[in-house]
């Protein structure tokens, strides 16, 4: 598509499970499809999508979850480019997962006053999403990598469960991620973004800012399993075509 443009409106409810059902939703696939293409990327891993409809508040939309038996484990960035390395990943999704993670490696050495090399990830660690970030970056290099615009990133005071305990959101990772990041107020509870989100954006080279002049081909609402009491639920996702300049 020409001047190929996706935009994603975050309300609640973004990770990198919601980054993949959004190009899943647009690009019309299935959980067969989507586990059959995770299968040939990483022939090494066992592993699948759990990817189909959901819906908060009688709103019909979709949701997918990277399914993999796993007990809780520490990764380093090296540990993580080795499954990079040994995986099916074309060399320009490959950047785009080393340019997410090495994100979010840099926000992880500086909340905990370390190195790049010596960081090690909890959760956000976790081969689900190693894999989901991986199969997203593949369906967007099939797509032309196309402009990626993001609405500014929801704040609010609430509070985040954790490997170090209760901490005040924004969690300290995305924290150290929002420097030049725009972003709006939020009055829910809970974590409507993900450290693992805000890194997803970041390294498939968002945008910040408001809707994007557009003309939109196809669009999806994307939900994650869990509902957020009182404020809008999800992100709504748009792809289509930039309006030429003397339009915008």
């Amino acid at each position: 598509m020409q001047n190929s443009i996706i935009t994603v409106r975050i309300h609640a409810g973004f990770n990198a499970d919601a980054f993949l059902a959004g190009l899943l939703a647009l690009t019309g696939q299935t959980s067969g499809t989507a586990s059959a293409f995770l299968a040939k990327l990483f022939p090494e891993v066992e592993a699948g999508i759990d990817f189909g409809p959901r819906s908060v508040r009688s709103i019909a939309g979709y949701t997918a979850r990277t399914l993999v038996a796993e007990g809780h484990v520490h990764r380093h960035l090296s540990d993580i480019a080795r499954i990079l390395d040994a995986s099916r990943l074309s060399p320009e999704a490959r950047a785009i997962c080393n340019r997410v993670w090495e994100t979010l490696g840099q926000a992880e050495a500086r909340v905990h006053g370390t190195t790049l090399d010596d960081v090690h990830f909890h959760e956000v660690g976790r081969m689900a999403n190693i894999l989901s970030i991986g199969l997203a970056a593949e369906c967007w290099v099939n797509l032309g990598s196309p402009r990626l615009a993001a609405s500014p990133i929801p704040m609010g005071d609430g509070t985040v469960q954790c490997a170090h305990g209760a901490i005040p959101y924004p969690a300290p990772a995305l924290f150290a991620m929002l420097d030049g990041v725009p972003v709006r107020p939020y009055g829910g509870e809970g974590e409507p973004v993900t450290p693992t989100g805000l890194a997803v954006l970041l390294g498939f080279g968002a945008e910040f800012g408001p809707w994007p002049a557009m003309t939109i081909e196809t669009h999806a609402t994307v939900f994650t399993p869990r509902e957020f009491e009182d404020v809008p639920n999800g992100s709504l996702w748009a792809w289509g075509t930039e309006l030429p300049k003397e339009f915008a």
